[in-house]
């Protein structure tokens, strides 16, 4: 009998912002401080603060000790990695936002990969289709943004991110194929399980188990705890 992994799925919207930029390190203030534009900042911010908050609620630990590594697992490079907690193996996390919603995926029995894009970007992904689509995903009829955040959430777990060309993945299904498997790729099968969001928003779960029992929980909550 397969086994079931535990996933817990954390969201907050940022309005949260003002009190969660005090969560945030030094640096984080620094980077927060050199965005233009305002909506990317809050989204940034409130997204850092989550990923250290859940962290510290999951590891027992105070919010300052949560030290996020961005290393990356297939070049080493220290600033474009999956997020993981430092020091911290037995929880994997990804994290995700879009429109007004940041979201943030954590298991301490399997590894995930989160996306989630507001529904809203209709427009901006129509001249994808062709481009990014295997022909059998064109005919299975499902929505674009289901098939993109599923192609996201894949790249997402196994820390390829926009290295591995989306068209190599055929997502229609339950579980991932990839036509040719870059370095790295995982030789477990890579599931996809739909998360339901506030309305509005399409996300994916990607998991190497399944299938994942997901509970939802708000963020708020513990921003305003810490």
């Amino acid at each position: 009998m397969a086994r079931v992994a535990a996933v817990e799925v954390w969201t907050a919207d940022v309005s949260a912002a003002e009190r969660a930029e005090r969560l945030l390190s030094d640096a984080e203030v620094e980077r927060a401080g050199r965005f233009r534009s305002e909506p990317a900042r809050r989204l940034f911010v409130v997204s850092r603060a989550v990923q250290r908050v859940v962290g510290a609620a999951r590891l027992g630990v105070p919010v300052g000790d949560v030290v996020i590594d961005r290393t990356c697992r297939l070049c080493a490079d220290t600033g474009h990695g999956k997020p993981s907690y430092a020091g911290r193996p037995e929880l994997d996390f990804s994290v995700s936002h879009s429109g007004t919603l940041v979201a943030l995926a954590l298991s301490a029995e399997c590894r995930v990969g989160l996306d989630v894009e507001e529904a809203d970007r209709r427009a901006t992904t129509a001249n994808l289709t062709d481009r990014v689509l295997t022909a059998d995903e064109r005919a299975s009829g499902l929505p674009f943004l289901t098939l993109w955040t599923r192609k996201e959430a894949t790249v997402k777990l196994t820390g390829h991110g926009l290295t591995v060309p989306f068209e190599a993945l055929s997502c229609e299904g339950k579980a991932v194929r990839v036509l040719s498997p870059p370095d790295g790729w995982p030789s477990a099968p890579i599931h996809l399980t739909a998360v339901p969001v506030p309305v509005g928003y399409h996300a994916t779960l990607a998991t190497l188990a399944h299938p994942p029992t997901v509970t939802l929980h708000r963020a708020e909550p513990l921003l305003a705890a810490a």
